[in-house]
C-alpha cells in the first residue's frame, strides 16, 4: 500500500462534505461512496442532497469539498465528467406516444407532467425540461405531494407523463413505458466539481475513486 495513503489514513476526526443533486446522482454513486468509506475508514463522510442552484455556491464558500451535478465546465472550478445521462419520458403503456421509438420535444409541449414536490422533484423537472426546450418555459407540471414510486403509479394509470433520466429507468415499474426524447440537449454530462487544482487527502482519494469508475 502507498505509504502516503497509509499515513493519511491514520488521521482521525477528518470530515468530508459532499453535495449531490440527489434526483440525478442519488442512485449512481452508492458503490463509489461505499468504496471510499472502505479505503478511508477514519473519514467522516457527510453526503448532502441539495438543489442545483445551491451546490456550487456551497462549494465556493467552502461548505462542501466536492459537488456532483449536471453542468458544463466553469473556469473558476475544477471538474471532471463522471457519466453522460439522457432525458427520457415515462408514460402509460397505452399512451399514444408509446408507439413511437422516440419522442420530440414539440410532441410534449401540450402534455401534462406529474411532478413530485419531494426530493427536489420540481427542480429535476425544470432542469430536464430546459435540456430539451432551452428557450421555452418548463413543460406543464402538476405538482403532487408524492414520492417517486407513488408518482409512477399515477403515470402507469395514464394520469400524466413524467420526465426521467436514463440512469433511473431500471428502477421504474414494468407497467410504465419509457421513450428517449429526441432533442439536441437531451444528452447531458454529470460532473464532479472541486476547488483546488491539487486537492489534498482525503478529497484526492474520493476523486480518484470517482474517476476510476467513470461511465459513458
Amino acid at each position: 500500500m502507498d505509504d502516503t495513503l497509509t499515513s493519511a489514513n491514520d488521521e482521525t476526526n477528518v470530515e468530508l462534505a459532499v453535495g449531490l443533486f440527489g434526483s440525478i446522482c442519488r442512485d449512481r454513486l452508492g458503490d463509489e461512496l461505499l468504496a471510499f468509506a472502505r479505503h478511508c475508514p477514519t473519514v467522516g463522510l457527510g453526503v448532502h442532497e441539495m438543489s442545483r442552484a445551491a451546490l456550487l455556491p456551497a462549494l465556493e464558500a467552502g461548505e462542501l469539498a466536492l459537488a456532483v451535478m449536471p453542468g458544463g465546465v466553469r473556469p473558476e472550478l475544477q471538474s471532471a465528467p463522471l457519466w453522460t445521462d439522457r432525458v427520457m419520458v415515462a408514460m402509460a403503456q397505452d399512451h399514444p406516444l408509446a408507439a413511437r421509438p422516440a419522442v420530440t420535444a414539440a410532441a410534449l409541449r401540450d402534455m401534462v407532467f406529474l411532478v413530485s414536490r419531494q426530493q427536489d422533484g420540481n427542480d429535476m423537472h425544470r432542469f430536464l425540461s430546459h435540456c430539451i426546450r432551452p428557450l421555452a418555459p418548463a413543460l406543464n407540471g402538476m405538482l403532487l405531494d408524492l414520492g417517486p414510486a407513488h408518482l409512477m403509479e399515477r403515470v402507469a394509470r395514464g394520469e400524466g407523463l413524467a420526465l426521467v433520466c436514463a440512469s433511473h429507468t431500471d428502477a421504474l415499474p414494468d407497467d410504465v413505458v419509457v421513450r428517449p426524447v429526441d432533442a439536441p440537449g437531451a444528452l447531458f454530462p454529470v460532473r464532479a466539481w472541486w476547488k483546488e487544482a491539487e486537492p489534498a487527502w482525503p478529497l484526492s482519494e474520493l476523486i480518484r475513486i470517482l474517476l476510476s469508475s467513470r461511465r459513458d
